[in-house]
């Protein structure tokens, strides 16, 4: 599919990968929707690229219902969707009482509402866009929309505590194929991309020493993935009629090992 003149929506578009997908996607000539939590950084994005800019949470129906209507009303029929919008969040299975020093299962509401907003949230926005192209058929292989989802290598190396993440990457990555299935016959192709670790805000609350490991465990190149690398794959994926039902990989190679203690010489943080 080109780009230019399409209509994107771009979720989690504030800030780190989103943000900067939406920005490749612009320059490239597509006119986007940036949604996002409401607030400064939707504001500023939306102000320095002039770009429709809807604040709402990805997990809720109702907010996603009123967000696509908007998109349709503002800017026409949307064909290409990227889901970036995601949290990382603790979820071991104990947590120590600071008050009494019990050890207590962790609340369920924390493992949840890491899966109601990167499960969930991205079945929820894929509805409503293949909602809007169930009217047509694809034609002689056309593309009429293609969708790029976030997973992780989480989806496959999870680390301790990240058990809430993991099986919330491991589940978008396994929607791709059935949704590729489901959505061919509309001429709808799905993807999703499984980024290492990138340059983001979730990458900069991550324990020093976990950050170090990581990187010592990339073959190569030997640091954080950018951004901007992780649109420009966007951009690939969108542009090769080929790619669908596949989970690519962009990480340098690596594969995510548990952190052990911080080796000889090298401080803890």
């Amino acid at each position: 599919m080109q780009i230019k003149g399409q209509v994107a929506v771009v979720t989690g578009a504030a800030s780190g990968l989103g943000r900067a997908t939406v920005q490749r996607l612009a320059e490239q000539g597509a006119h986007v929707a940036a949604i996002d939590l409401a607030g400064a950084p939707l504001d500023a994005l939306a102000k320095e690229l002039k770009l429709l800019a809807i604040g709402g949470d990805v997990s809720s129906a109702t907010d996603m219902e009123a967000a696509f209507a908007q998109v349709r009303t503002a800017l026409g029929t949307p064909r290409i969707l990227v889901n970036c919008a995601g949290v990382l969040g603790p979820a071991r299975v104990f947590r120590t009482d600071k008050a009494t020093g019990r050890v207590m299962p962790r609340e369920l509401d924390v493992f949840r509402r890491v899966i109601e907003i990167n499960l969930v949230g991205t079945f929820n926005t894929i509805r409503l866009f293949a909602q809007g192209l169930s009217g047509e058929t694809a034609v002689d292989g056309e593309d009429r929309g293609v969708i790029v989802n976030t997973a992780s290598v989480a989806a496959y190396e999870a680390l301790s505590a990240q058990t809430a993440y993991g099986s919330s990457k491991a589940g978008v990555a396994s929607m791709t194929l059935p949704l590729a299935r489901e959505l061919a016959r509309f001429g709808i192709r799905v993807m999703a991309l499984a980024p290492g670790t990138f340059e983001t805000g979730m990458y900069e609350v991550v324990p020093a020493h976990t950050r170090r490991t990581l990187i010592d465990d990339v073959p190569f190149p030997p640091r954080p993935g950018r951004p901007e690398e992780f649109a420009h794959m966007v951009q690939a994926l969108i542009e090769n009629g080929m790619m669908n039902g596949s989970v690519v990989r962009i990480d340098g190679a690596v594969r995510m090992r548990e952190p052990t203690a911080p080796r000889e010489g090298r401080p803890a943080s």
